[in-house]
């Protein structure tokens, strides 16, 4: 519990918990009873565990034990993490990088801020930074991107100007190729669209006649009753039947639309060509690799700021 008195805005009155935080203001440094002003003209730094919800309330025996407890925890996960550390730096040093990988992710589920361990990854992941085709995976790229800031710089420094000739090498391949398909997508969508429009058209006209049939086929057949002669009958039969040959149109053309707008679908997808795909896989290329050279959010963080300063 802690209570707050803002008489002044630079000074603050307070009182001490049970359990070493804040409990009165007539404590060891006032021991008459008198009121004790804080100066809060700077932070006031609480011991970490008074920020622990799960310690709020405890008592102070219970504190100390959920303390020791905590520290034995940690101990022990470190002790493992060290275990796995060793074992992965020998298979390290065989070049049994499968097998060391393996331990140095073992070792982050003990300590999921050890440098080494995720240093340790990337160094079986590349080899020893000598081959880069297993970072061209999105998973990898996108755990990489979110990686402390020393895992990123060590990296980069092993293979950053490899990387960034591989971009070089895709942009240039790329770039042409963007062309060429864009226009060939232009050129086939106008062709797929009038394809597309054409059975629309037509389906629709013969949609409107089977319900114009229906129409007819319910009036004459609501008039049987009423008339004495066949007629209306003879009218119901053949509109009917009318309706029923109509059918056989309205199934073809639908089948003919759906496999056109397909097309239509299909062509708007880098992947429905040989060049295509391959400009969707350069594409993809260029997306990981950019991962791996930039930091997308600090530019962006970077890029408001810019905005920010400007209004």
């Amino acid at each position: 519990m802690e209570e707050r008195l803002m008489d002044d805005p630079r000074k603050i009155k307070v009182k001490r918990n049970a359990v070493g935080g804040v409990e009165d203001a007539t404590d060891a440094l006032a021991p008459d009873g008198e009121e004790v002003e804080i100066d809060v003209s700077e932070d006031i730094v609480l011991p970490e565990e008074e920020l622990d919800e799960d310690l709020i309330g405890l008592a102070p025996s219970q504190l100390e034990k959920e303390l020791e407890r905590r520290k034995k925890e940690a101990e022990e996960a470190a002790a493992e993490r060290d275990k796995l550390l060793a074992a992965a730096e020998e298979r390290l040093k065989k070049e049994k990088y499968k097998d060391a990988e393996a331990l140095f992710s073992q070792a982050l589920v003990y300590d999921a801020d050890c440098l080494r361990a995720k240093e340790g990854v990337w160094i079986c992941r590349t080899r020893n930074y000598t081959e880069t085709e297993r970072l061209y995976d999105r998973g990898y790229a996108e755990e990489f991107s979110a990686s402390d800031p020393e895992v990123k710089n060590v990296l980069r420094g092993k293979l950053g100007e490899r990387l960034e000739e591989e971009r070089k090498a895709a942009e240039a391949e790329a770039a042409p190729l963007r062309k060429k398909v864009r226009a060939a997508q232009r050129e086939r969508r106008s062709a797929f669209i009038a394809n597309r429009n054409y059975y629309r058209w037509r389906l629709l006209v013969f949609v409107a006649i089977f319900c114009a049939f229906v129409v007819a086929m319910s009036i004459c057949g609501s008039q049987i009753v009423h008339v004495r002669e066949n007629t209306p009958a003879y009218l119901t039969i053949a509109f009917g039947a009318l309706a029923l040959l109509d059918l056989i149109p309205i199934v073809i053309l639908s089948r003919k639309f759906v496999v056109a707008q397909r097309l239509v679908s299909e062509n708007e997808k880098l992947s429905s060509t040989e060049e295509g795909a391959k400009l969707e896989e350069l594409e993809e290329d260029l997306e990981i690799l950019s991962l791996y050279l930039d930091d997308t959010d600090e530019a962006a963080d970077e890029d408001t700021d810019e905005a920010a300063d400007e209004e």
